[in-house]
């Protein structure tokens, strides 16, 4: 396979994400004690364990951007209004350029059925990158506008029972 510049820039961006991610999981676990009846010690173990890298891709034309900072709504809204094209909820950390700085944020978007990302809520533009967990499970979107790892009453559960199986998508590249 020949990697194309594009796709040379999404590897070392999606990579600094999992770096990213790997210092929570090592801050985490140089300050809290392990819990070992627990599925994940954080979010970011769960990341770690269960995420995906997904392709920045332009939105279609139509699309106008929903609401800043309602990420986590709006991209469960997206997804189960477009569920009959494929469409499912990820949550996890994009890396965004703004005014020239790199920011790696909390984030949530959509995927589609190839692996692509549609953010309804950013602007679409080339140097993201996204590694989330895909979520199959309709009734797990979070409509209501707080996230899964974002919110402590959502967040627990998962934490200490996992996912419940089948809820996961099979969609995106593997992390490694």
């Amino acid at each position: 396979m020949t990697i194309s510049p594009e796709t040379t820039s999404y590897t070392h961006d999606e990579d600094d994400l999992l770096d990213l991610i790997r210092k929570y999981v090592e801050l985490h676990d140089r300050g809290f004690a392990a819990r070992p009846e627990w599925a994940h010690q954080s979010s970011a173990h769960l990341l770690l364990a269960l995420g995906r890298r997904f392709a920045p891709a332009p939105r279609p034309h139509d699309l106008v951007g929903m609401p800043d900072r309602l990420c986590y709504g709006n991209s469960a809204r997206y997804a189960t209004d477009h569920q009959a094209e494929g469409m499912v909820y990820a949550e996890g950390f994009a890396l965004i350029n703004a005014g020239g700085a790199d920011f790696h944020l909390p984030h949530a978007w959509v995927v589609r059925p190839n692996g692509t990302v549609l953010d309804p809520t950013w602007d679409d533009s080339p140097g993201r990158a996204y590694i989330g967990v895909p979520i199959a499970d309709p009734t797990l979107w979070p409509v209501d506008g707080g996230g899964l790892f974002a919110d402590f009453e959502k967040t627990l559960p998962l934490l200490r029972d996992g996912f419940p199986a089948n809820v996961i998508a099979d969609i995106g590249r593997s992390l490694i």
